[in-house]
């Protein structure tokens, strides 16, 4: 029996219907998108790159990271107590580290610089006094083993006495008086310089070459600091003797005296800082004091320290080399001529005279060991 006719129309639209549903599934499994799906999508990710430090600034703190570890080292090999010293290193190395921005690195990078700033005054301090202490440790026990028994007045000296003085003056007031960076340094600089002579006034005291050849010892500090061209004094306290060389080759030699054991005259390196003639030296103290002499007439000086050290005529001796810094009898000197001088450097008028018109102020350079 046949269904109503408003019946079969609904069948009809139902089935219609039920179709396109069917062609708009198949038509999305194709692989079309839907209006409707479009919004619901996952967006493609964006790479957003991770804060970096420039190297410039990377650089920088590795360099000054190395720069504290070295200065804490020196402090630590002179005796110095580094357990804060080290504390920071390690806060700034983790804190350069954990930085993540050039802002952050350069914070951390500022204080690292402060803390090495910090460090650099004890680390030299306690150098300089480490130096000081080894030249008097060498300086000593070498002049303990080896002296000289003077049979004029049957006293028996110390040889090497200008180097157990010098750790006195000038290495204790240059000490005492230093308060900065650069004054450490000098001192240090001063020290070592004194320490390498000294290895070469040892060497040289049992060297038998002739006082008017080439010392291995000279050549050695010539190259050491760097005075193999120009003009340079080599004067050695061991010989009694002065050697002149230019560029690197002796040109002249001559016998001197330096100063006595209570005197002595300054090992080190120096340079000419005036020329004079025609003048005349005075003691400052009274007849009768230690270190008097009457007022004395010079015909040529030549002054290598500015404390009023000098190489200079002594037309009152007449007898110069090995161990005249020492009492003795100069037959053809003066009452003044039996012992060193006060510190300078004794000279004969003659080989004084080729001298002077040889140096040049500021240029010659002066080693004395």
């Amino acid at each position: 029996m046949q269904k109503p006719l408003h019946q079969r129309s609904a069948a009809l639209l139902f089935s219609l219907v039920l179709a396109c549903t069917l062609l708009l599934n198949a038509c999305s499994g194709s692989g079309l998108v839907s209006a409707s799906s479009s919004h619901t999508a996952a967006p493609s990710p964006t790479l957003v790159p991770s804060p970096t430090v420039s190297p410039s600034l990377q650089q920088q703190g590795t360099a000054q990271l190395q720069a504290f570890q070295q200065w804490i080292t020196l402090l630590q090999q002179y005796g110095g107590n580094v357990d804060t010293y080290q504390q920071q290193y390690t806060s700034d190395q983790q804190a350069l580290n954990a930085a993540s921005t050039d802002d952050a690195y350069q914070a951390a990078l500022g204080t690292l610089n402060g803390h090495v700033a910090t460090i650099k005054l004890p680390a030299l301090k306690a150098e300089a006094n480490g130096l000081q202490q080894k030249l008097s440790q060498e300086a000593s026990t070498w002049s303990s083993q080896h002296t000289y028994y003077d049979s004029y007045n049957g006293v028996t000296y110390k040889l090497g006495y200008e180097y157990t003085g010098v750790v006195n003056y000038p290495a204790q007031g240059l000490l005492d008086s230093s308060s900065t960076v650069a004054d450490y340094q000098y001192i240090i600089g001063q020290l070592n310089n004194w320490l390498t002579n000294f290895q070469a006034y040892q060497t040289d005291f049992s060297d038998k070459t002739p006082y008017n050849q080439v010392h291995a010892t000279d050549t050695q500090l010539l190259q050491d600091y760097g005075d193999t061209s120009g003009k340079v004094v080599v004067i050695s306290l061991a010989e009694q003797a002065m050697r002149v060389y230019q560029d690197g080759k002796l040109v002249n030699a001559f016998q001197v005296v330096t100063g006595m054991p209570s005197h002595p005259s300054l090992p080190g390196t120096w340079w000419i800082e005036s020329r004079q003639t025609n003048l005349q030296f005075t003691s400052g103290k009274k007849p009768g004091q230690d270190g008097y002499y009457p007022p004395t007439p010079i015909a040529y000086a030549m002054q290598y320290h500015s404390e009023g050290y000098y190489i200079h005529q002594s037309w009152w001796r007449s007898e110069y080399g090995p161990n005249m810094q020492f009492p003795h009898v100069d037959y053809g000197g003066t009452s003044f001529a039996y012992e060193g001088s006060h510190g300078c450097v004794n000279m004969s008028t003659a080989t004084v005279q080729w001298l002077y018109d040889f140096v040049s102020v500021n240029s010659t350079k002066i080693i004395i060991y």
